[in-house]
């Protein structure tokens, strides 16, 4: 067998870079603890002209302390649903080497309830997590007026 071949760059192969970085020190990063604190947190990156217009799902992502170290926008879709990949969440997770999440998305009717495919999102997600040992914290529902949280509905 011979040791001594050469294989060239094939021009044709794309190189994959992922990248997170932060600049600012840990202790500055919010420390999220309570549904309240990640409603607050999220009506400061929601944007507001949309809370009633389309429905989007946004990633908190979380250290093992609870700090906040970034959040995602993992889709954005009609005035009914929007279309969540649990592989885009985890994506954005291991970048930012979180080691849990909190979920959210927004509910353009004003609506409350929490549907059965919230319920099914939420469960396929947390399995999802726990096999990547990433655990999910909550999932918050948001309207323009109000929240929801599943873990203080006894859902999650």
């Amino acid at each position: 067998m011979n040791t001594n071949v050469k294989i060239e760059k094939s021009p044709s192969l794309a190189e994959v870079k992922l990248k997170y970085k932060n600049d600012q020190p840990i202790k500055s990063f919010p420390e999220i603890t309570s549904p309240e604190k990640a409603e607050q947190v999220l009506r400061e990156i929601w944007d507001t002209d949309s809370i009633q217009l389309k429905e989007e799902f946004v990633v908190l992502l979380l250290n093992n302390a609870k700090r906040l170290l970034g959040w995602s926008k993992i889709s954005s879709g009609g005035g009914t649903a929007t279309i969540v990949d649990p592989a885009s969440v985890f994506q954005v997770a291991l970048l930012a080497n979180a080691t849990s999440i909190i979920l959210a998305h927004n509910h353009p009717s004003g609506n409350l309830k929490v549907s059965k495919a919230d319920k099914n999102l939420t469960h396929r997600i947390k399995n999802s997590g726990n096999m990547l040992g990433i655990s999910v914290e909550d999932h918050i529902i948001l309207t323009a007026d109000g929240y929801i949280s599943l873990l203080q509905k006894g859902i999650l």
